[in-house]
């Protein structure tokens, strides 16, 4: 017959199965410094894309208002690209932070969990051997 502890045990270990498992083997499978730079890559990658977007809508925007064509490559920079140099790298910056801030706390949450879950199945181990001495025991009487 189960135990109460025992089935309180693998609750617990089929809770965080369900819940977290797959999530915490992917970001695991990395070291912290390489699950963060990939994930900060995603995000200064998203960061530049919003940024071309904005380019591009500037840029309809003066073609719009005013034909400006440049005559030359300085020029194109002067009036496409160098208002939003700063904002791209500000925001590059800041959301860099964020992001090495945010997925370094996943990663160790996920760390921890994992060895929660470890120290659960040690402890669902010893509890079964607990009772195979026990009912050997009984056994022998």
């Amino acid at each position: 017959m189960t135990d109460q502890k025992k089935i309180i045990l693998m609750t617990k270990l089929a809770l965080y199965e369900k819940n977290h498992m797959k999530k915490d083997q992917a970001r695991l499978n990395y070291f912290i410094e390489d699950y963060i730079y990939i994930n900060n890559f995603k995000t200064r990658l998203g960061i530049t894309i919003i940024t071309l977007f904005f380019v591009g809508m500037g840029a309809l925007n003066i073609l719009n208002e005013g034909v400006i064509f440049p005559k030359s490559l300085w020029e194109l920079i002067d009036v496409y690209f160098k208002p939003y140099f700063l904002p791209w790298i500000t925001a590059l910056i800041i959301y860099t932070s964020i992001s090495t801030a945010i997925y370094g706390r996943e990663y160790q949450a996920a760390k921890q969990r994992f060895k929660n879950y470890r120290k659960l199945l040690k402890q669902l181990d010893t509890y079964e051997q607990e009772q195979k001495s026990d009912e050997g025991e009984e056994h022998e009487i």
